[in-house]
């Protein structure tokens, strides 16, 4: 067995998908996969040294994320050299498919490895280098790290190099980025930051997407998706009438029109819509392998039914001020603003939009082999709806990708196809309110949406500024766990689990303890708004 060099602190990020494994454990949805097509006389020794110094340098590729005490934590393993047995395909397709299979086996974060590799030959100079990692050891970004340093060692590896002085060592692993977070938020340093989540987000609605199916108990995480396309004249057009408020990019355009949907959707003119942060403002984490990808909100306020020109102005100085206040972790903004929880549901927001999202390259060369990335897994649900795009000058391109265990293709399509008529509507005139501009999705659902009730959050019928004692064993048992975990020395029975001092992890330990004592709680459950009565009655 692989020794354990060190015990250091997880980072709030690694954090939450240690979280969100205790609920699914047996899932995929956060493997991140990348088929490395190799053309050309392949040294299959020299590759296999090659990415055996890649996991050594980047100590996160040989960690694990265990639970020690009340703290999640990464354990740091020693570096052993990479077996890589070359498997045979007829052709580059059923080597591909075999390379989706494998992207498509779930993780264990407490056993490891967290990444995986295979090489399959499809021809004497033809070959598919499989790269599978957790996303708790790598984001995107990372990806094309990985690749950048792969491929320069690769090429000193057939020269016979000693690969240890090919690459500069790195001057921070990720562990001291994950250590570093919790110091600047223990002392202070991001109190500013929070402060500024705090007035920006008070009072925040989370109005519920209009779905088309019930909610399963255990959600696939499947989509359906439909392609999007803002072309370039209609975008160059409308960044050129927000001149006024500032420089308006291409993604800002597509947030403001996309906004505007989910409003008219929704009949909320208040919308969140959540941006991905690379979280890599230090110069020495440009060049490491790790989970730094922060969600960021963007609230865009509707209600004074604005033209879109001051939709856009207003998205803009969003935008800035959500960068220049993105260190905080997603999780623990959660937690700051006590925002009500419903079970399989993100709070704050349940939709994203991410532009270019990608950090390969079409191409490489290393020592006369070409390099050939291809993205092996299909769109995930990691969010209701998400719009991926890729920019290209001022034309976006991509899709919208919802999670089919609650919409449709026909949303999908709708959704999509709103997107685009907001945006011409809007380059026609650029004076129009928000409420006039043309959304099929809205429309067409209207009717359909009268008939719908609005999902509320789960409210207590306790009677006000009661408690309550236990009344029976389960509630008991229940009482002992709630006062252990939050280090209480009463709870009453009424309580609200988050009221009362908990959160995620607080939950997650209240699971385990009650499975030492032989008693299963549901997860999703535990992990959403609830009294020790409201969970003893599901037992």
């Amino acid at each position: 067995m692989t020794e354990d060099l060190y015990v250091l602190p997880a980072s709030y990020g690694q954090q939450r998908l240690w979280l969100l494994e205790q609920i699914d454990p047996d899932t995929p949805l956060y493997n991140e996969a990348v088929g490395l097509r190799l053309r050309g006389p392949l040294d299959t020794a020299a590759l296999t040294a090659a990415m055996s110094e890649v996991v050594a340098r980047h100590e996160v590729l040989r960690s694990v994320l265990e639970l020690e005490g009340a703290e999640v934590v990464q354990v740091v393993r020693e570096a052993e050299p990479l077996a890589l047995p070359v498997h045979e395909a007829d052709s580059h397709e059923l080597a591909l498919a075999q390379a989706r299979e494998l992207a498509a086996v779930p993780f264990d974060l407490g056993r490891g490895p967290l990444v995986r590799c295979r090489l399959t030959r499809t021809g004497p100079d033809d070959h598919l280098f499989t790269v599978v990692v957790h996303h708790a050891v790598a984001d995107g970004w990372s990806l094309g790290v990985l690749l950048a340093e792969l491929t320069a060692l690769y090429t000193e590896a057939v020269r016979g190099t000693d690969l240890s002085t090919v690459l500069p060592e790195l001057a921070v692993q990720y562990a001291d980025f994950a250590a570093w977070q919790r110091e600047r938020l223990d002392t202070g340093e991001l109190d500013g930051q929070l402060d500024h989540w705090r007035e920006r987000l008070a009072g925040v609605a989370q109005p519920a997407l209009s779905t088309d199916r019930v909610p399963a108990a255990a959600p696939e995480r499947g989509t359906v998706q439909a392609p999007l396309r803002l072309p370039a004249a209609m975008v160059r057009q409308l960044r050129a009438v927000a001149g006024d408020t500032g420089d308006v990019t291409p993604f800002m355009v597509a947030l403001a029109a996309y906004a505007v949907v989910l409003a008219r959707w929704t009949r909320s003119p208040d919308v969140v819509v959540g941006l991905p942060f690379a979280g890599r403002g230090q110069e020495e984490l440009e060049s490491l392998v790790g989970f730094f990808v922060n969600t960021v909100p963007v609230r865009v306020d509707l209600s004074a039914d604005p033209e879109f020109t001051a939709v856009l102005g207003q998205v803009r100085a969003r935008c800035v001020d959500a960068y220049g206040n993105a260190e905080v972790p997603f999780e623990l903004l959660v937690e700051t603003l006590k925002l009500p929880r419903r079970s399989g549901r993100t709070p704050l927001t349940q939709t994203m939009l991410a532009v270019n999202n990608t950090w390969l390259p079409d191409r490489a060369e290393a020592a006369g082999v070409t390099i050939e990335p291809t993205t092996l897994l299909q769109e995930r649900a990691h969010f209701e709806i998400t719009v991926d795009l890729d920019g290209d000058g001022d034309e976006l391109t991509g899709a919208v990708v919802l999670q089919a265990d609650l919409f449709t293709q026909e949303t999908a399509d709708l959704l999509a196809r709103s997107v685009t008529a907001v945006l011409r509507g809007a380059a026609m005139a650029p004076g129009t309110k928000v409420s006039a501009l043309p959304c099929p999705l809205a429309d067409e659902r209207a009717a359909a949406r009268e008939e719908e009730a609005e999902t509320a959050p789960v409210t207590s019928t306790r009677p006000a500024g009661q408690t309550g004692a236990p009344r029976s064993a389960t509630e008991i048992m229940l009482a002992r766990l709630w006062t252990e975990v939050l280090e209480r020395d009463t709870v009453g029975v009424h309580e609200e689990f988050y009221a009362a001092g908990g959160n995620s992890l607080r939950a997650v330990r209240v699971v385990m303890r009650a499975r030492e004592q032989g008693v299963e709680l549901p997860m999703e459950r535990v992990l959403g708004e609830h009294t020790i009565r409201e969970l003893a009655e599901l037992l």
